[in-house]
């Protein structure tokens, strides 16, 4: 009859997925040292370019061309505080003070029917340069009721 050893056949007998998992934790321990070598690499490929830049650095001062190196103006410009970013003025207004409800109006009555293009076209023709978003808030504000015409663009007219 065959004897078989219990603590062999346990071993051998480890779930795959075990297997699997010890496989895959050693790949892992590898790949790790692997990358901690590249960053050491890494580390001393960096100190050599910054060694390299400041010797070319001071070669090109030296030779005197008159050339100054790049990288002395932004280590100065970083050696300087820090400056915070002036906000932007607060706009005024954009449409002259000219330009109501009431002269979108009468332009209304001359034209009868038409685009804020249209409008904004012919009182900026007449002297005061206004926009086509401004004439639709000044119209709107004028009592002009608004339509969308064939063309997809909307019209304005009174009454």
């Amino acid at each position: 009859m065959l004897q078989v050893d219990r603590a062999s056949t346990s071993a051998e007998r480890q779930s795959p997925l075990v297997l699997a998992a010890q496989r895959l934790v050693g790949r892992i321990e590898g790949l790790v040292l692997e990358v901690a070598k590249l960053r050491a690499d890494n580390a001393a490929l960096r100190r050599e370019v910054r060694d390299a830049v400041a010797l070319l650095e001071t070669a090109g001062s030296a030779s005197g061309n008159g050339r100054r190196a790049a990288r002395a103006t932004t280590a100065v410009k970083s050696a300087s505080p820090r400056r915070r970013r002036r906000a932007h003025a607060p706009k005024g207004r954009a449409t002259p003070a000219e330009v109501t409800a009431d002269v979108v109006r009468a332009v209304l009555v001359k034209l009868g029917e038409s685009t804020a293009a249209e409008i904004a076209a012919e009182i900026t023709s007449a002297g005061a340069p206004v926009g086509g978003r401004a004439v639709r808030f000044l119209a709107e504000r004028a009592g002009a009721t608004t339509r969308v015409g064939e063309d997809g663009q909307r019209r304005y007219r009174l009454g």
